[in-house]
């Protein structure tokens, strides 16, 4: 099944029929959260994205507006370190742990249930970042469609050992094909 179709078929399960006529695009979403030094380090992210402005998230909440959807193809996990001279954009190198496991959640409902990356790879982050920066990808067989107005959250419970200080931030961002609301018609 394409993506197309898929993001189709499960928006017109929902008494969404509209979809076909929206806009399709690529989409990333992504959201920060600042690292903890406790034992158990899980993060929750996209719940709450309206009180962190970007470049700390690209939402305004934890759910998309009436005509947007996205058909998840990937995840990608990072880290990095803010120094005291720039808090947004003086970066140092990351801590990739041995392991986490991810979660995610839509519309209360589990849909991945402890996926775990495992040193999946490096990838690089633009030429407007130090090139030592790294993180861990993850690409789907199956594409997960999250729909208009369902809210969605993902939670990452990293392996040990991992070694973040209380200003490092960890990156989780979710990727693919989308919808975008169209009141006319597709480009």
């Amino acid at each position: 099944m394409q993506v197309g179709q898929q993001i189709i078929g499960v928006n017109q399960r929902l008494g969404n029929s509209a979809v076909p006529n929206m806009q399709g695009t690529t989409r990333v979403i992504f959201d920060t959260q600042t690292a903890t030094t406790a034992v158990d380090q899980t993060y929750t992210f996209f719940p709450g994205v309206s009180s962190r402005a970007y470049p700390l998230s690209n939402l305004s909440q934890n759910r998309f507006e009436v005509g947007e959807s996205l058909a998840i193809q990937g995840f990608s996990l990072f880290y990095y370190s803010v120094t005291a001279v720039n808090v947004d954009s003086a970066l140092t190198a990351p801590v990739q742990p041995a392991s986490a496991l991810l979660n995610l959640y839509i519309g209360n409902q589990r849909v991945i249930k402890d996926l775990e990356f495992i040193n999946l790879g490096f990838h690089g982050l633009g030429q407007s970042m130090a090139t030592t920066q790294a993180g861990a990808t993850l690409y789907l067989e199956t594409p997960i469609v999250i729909p208009p107005q369902i809210e969605f959250y993902a939670t990452v419970r990293l392996g040990v050992p991992t070694a973040l200080a209380a200003t490092d931030r960890i990156v989780f961002s979710m990727f693919g094909t989308g919808t975008l609301l169209n009141t006319k018609e597709s480009f």
